[in-house]
């Protein structure tokens, strides 16, 4: 981790590095996050990093047991509720973002789609993650629904740690690119229901393969014990 400029408020900077680090995979869902370690990295005491970790419990993102904090592992009933939350708003945002998008914002998408096969090949599973979550966000803003942007950025860090942990954790990188391309192709054709269409089979993969992995970890964990 990088030492902290004295821009905004200690915590808030610590708030992002970590929020950050938990959407990219750096820490992993069940990690136990240790504030004097964390304090230690960033050259700073404990109190900007226990406040840092208050907001992101707020988000949703950590959890604190009786002072033992960790990364927020999404149950199956948490991801299938984020999951028909974002059947919902995605679907709805990449409708309009058919109607409404231009050549340009069209070019946008297809290099993101283009550099995550490149990072695929290349087994840069973190610039996978990055990108994947351009992509998604891009379609958001693309549809110029305001109320809707706002909404899915109040669940954003909840919905991102939940898709990336699938890319990362399910072996996804061949099939979740394949199904971006498609949805690419229907906003590129200016057909808004084919790409609503699209872009609810692809979160209804992610959904299945998220309970396909949840079963098999805790059939392995039984197993195990």
């Amino acid at each position: 981790m990088n030492q902290l400029q004295r821009v905004d408020p200690l915590y808030e900077q610590i708030y992002k590095n970590v929020e950050q680090s938990i959407l990219e995979g750096r820490f992993s869902p069940g990690e136990r996050l240790i504030d004097t370690k964390i304090a230690s990295e960033f050259g700073v005491s404990r109190g900007p990093v226990r406040e840092a970790f208050r907001k992101l419990e707020q988000d949703g993102l950590i959890i604190n047991s009786d002072g033992i904090v960790t990364v927020f592992t999404p149950s199956l009933q948490d991801a299938l509720e984020l999951y028909q939350v974002r059947m919902g708003l995605e679907s709805v945002a990449v409708y309009w973002a058919a109607k409404n998008i231009n050549n340009e914002k069209l070019v946008q998408l297809k290099q993101f789609l283009d550099m995550t096969q490149e990072a695929i090949n290349a087994k840069r599973m973190d610039k996978v993650v990055c990108l994947n979550t351009q992509f998604h966000e891009s379609i958001i803003t693309f549809s110029r629904n305001n109320r809707l942007k706002i909404m899915m950025y109040n669940i954003r860090a909840l919905i991102q740690l939940c898709r990336n942990t699938i890319i990362k954790q399910y072996n996804r990188s061949d099939s979740f690119l394949s199904e971006h391309y498609a949805v690419f192709e229907a906003i590129q054709s200016r057909n808004p229901e084919l790409a609503a269409k699209r872009m609810e089979q692809h979160i209804q993969n992610d959904m299945a393969h998220f309970k396909e992995f949840y079963f098999y970890k805790n059939e392995e964990s039984s197993i195990i014990n």
